[in-house]
């Protein structure tokens, strides 16, 4: 049975309004009071934190107006005996033969007719095993129509775009060749099971009620670690986040749990190949054209495997933030609305705040060892006008992510933290690549190659030293109580949890001890053999 998110949970938006507002008049009070007191003796250290403070504060300040509404969608599923077909590609490159298989077989087994899904599994890997797979599946589910495609190679010149979006294009344009072409596409990453039975019901059903929607997103969610160390769930996007864009008409696909409507990805000129990934631009392109998108709460897409190791979730992440800057620097919004337009830029602001998170990260290493602030004015002034701004972020935070727990929203915010360096570095890879040149490209791999990942983290471990031990050398030269510059310790320990969870990450999979071990035998040994050698 289909689950929704409970409506009723959500349909007062009274407490991201009200927190909202009280945010708004919090930064009217801090942000210009900071800007006439900065530490002009200190401009290195001044100038910097006044960027970022207003690079943090337009990112509220747009995040309060883009949050104000929500839609939550009526359910309306396709009444049984009236399903249309939909055609749905899963496409491959190099996924364990195992995966697809449970792909394909979750996608047969939900609750829509086989006989009115078109599989059509576009295997780039141009793979015989693949080819095997579509026959089993055939003796399988003699009902279905299951069907192996090879798009042409990536070097050949008929193909319509690199990796993923070439792959797609093939294969729809194979379908509008054809006599009788189905109006309803869904795509589907190959390690993603269908998670709810009624995914295709729901989403269709929504399709066939409004002619004016071209794509219909649900929730994606994975198979993580317990506690999700890594953030790969998302709840607080997904779950929340996404229902605002419903009521701008702002809703982006996610790549997989997605369904088009044929004639509007034929309006767009299929999937778009500018970009690294052909999902969010896909969507912007739709949306540019008067096409509407809609976000269905409910769970459409599993991935069997979820990034959990430092390299894959940095290769995941970092492709998330070139592929959103470069879009949001260079790529056409033309036709898009003013809130269409405000939703598509606080993502870009989102991967732009990790300058921002940098330069609040290593700040209070200089007042807790040098004694130098970015502000001039005294302490009680300094309190009375961060403080309350600080609590209107955090009031507003807990607002928007009300009846998740709060372990959910602080994850979501330590990946953030933690993420900051591969976020400024993107933004950097989208400026020097520019417009015409698009970065390289490669697949997130499907499995965990566990490992003690110390020099990916190295930014981050550094910071989080250098916090701790300013934080130590000021406790043991100042008096707690007395002179302690409480403020800047708060905040220190503020970033070294922020940041210890990616720290933690990677090793994450690993006996740390034993790899400790090992290293350290390593070391002797080859001490060892230079002193022989020395000898």
């Amino acid at each position: 049975m289909t689950q929704w998110i409970d409506s009723r949970q959500l349909k007062a938006n009274w407490k991201v309004r009200l927190t909202g507002v009280l945010l708004l008049a919090a930064t009217a009070w801090y942000i210009p009071w900071a800007l006439t007191h900065l530490n002009w003796k200190a401009p290195w250290l001044s100038l910097p934190f006044a960027a970022a403070m207003l690079l943090a504060a337009i990112m509220m300040v747009v995040a309060v107006i883009n949050n104000w509404s929500q839609r939550v969608p009526v359910p309306a599923p396709v009444p049984e005996g009236q399903e249309p077909d939909v055609l749905v590609i899963i496409p491959t490159y190099g996924e364990p033969v195992g995966m697809l298989h449970n792909t394909a077989k979750s996608v047969l087994q939900q609750d829509y007719p086989q006989s009115r899904i078109r599989l059509v599994i576009s295997d780039d890997g141009h793979r015989r095993a693949v080819r095997d797979l579509v026959d089993r599946l055939g003796r399988e589910y003699p009902d279905a129509w299951v069907t192996y495609h090879e798009p042409p190679r990536r070097t050949d010149a008929r193909r319509n775009g690199e990796a993923k979006a070439g792959n797609l294009n093939s294969v729809l344009e194979e379908a509008n060749r054809s006599d009788h072409p189905i109006g309803f596409v869904e795509t589907r990453d190959a390690d993603d099971l269908v998670g709810d039975p009624g995914f295709l019901r729901q989403a269709i059903g929504q399709l066939l009620i409004d002619s004016r929607l071209a794509f219909v997103q649900t929730i994606k969610e994975a198979q993580v670690s317990p506690g999700d160390p890594f953030g790969n769930l998302e709840p607080l996007f997904y779950r929340r986040l996404m229902l605002k864009k419903n009521a701008a008409n702002a809703v982006f696909p996610c790549g997989s749990g997605l369904v088009w409507r044929r004639t509007a990805l034929n309006d767009i000129g299929g999937f778009p190949a500018w970009n690294l990934v052909e999902d969010l631009q896909s969507g912007l392109e739709a949306l540019r054209r008067g096409w509407h998108g809609l976000y269905l709460p409910i769970i459409g897409a599993m991935g069997q495997t979820a990034p959990e190791d430092i390299p894959n979730s940095i290769k995941q992440r970092g492709t998330w933030a070139i592929d959103t800057v470069r879009l949001a620097l260079w790529g056409s919004r033309h036709g898009l609305s003013l809130r269409q337009q405000l939703h598509f830029a606080e993502m870009g602001l989102f991967y732009m705040l990790g300058y921002a998170i940098l330069i609040f990260a290593v700040t209070p290493i200089f007042p807790l060892v040098f004694n130098i602030h970015p502000m001039a004015g005294t302490q009680v002034q300094y309190a009375t006008h961060l403080w309350p701004y600080v609590a209107g972020i955090e009031l507003f935070l807990i607002a928007l992510a009300d009846g998740l727990a709060y372990e959910k929203l602080w994850r979501a915010r330590q990946i953030l933290l933690g993420m900051a360096p591969v976020y400024a570095r993107a933004v950097i890879i989208a400026l020097r690549y520019g417009p015409s040149r698009k970065p390289g490209y490669r697949v997130t791999r499907k499995e965990h190659v566990f490992h003690l990942y110390w020099r990916e983290v190295l930014p981050q471990f550094l910071i989080l030293l250098a916090l701790a031990a300013a934080s130590v050398y000021h406790l043991a030269t100042h008096s707690l109580m007395r002179t302690a510059d409480l403020g800047s310790l708060f905040w220190a320990t503020f970033f070294v949890l922020g940041l210890g969870q990616v720290v933690r990450n990677a090793w994450h999979g690993v006996d740390l001890r034993r790899s400790l071990a090992v290293g350290a035998a390593r070391f002797g040994q080859r001490a060892g053999i230079r002193r022989r050698a020395d000898g």
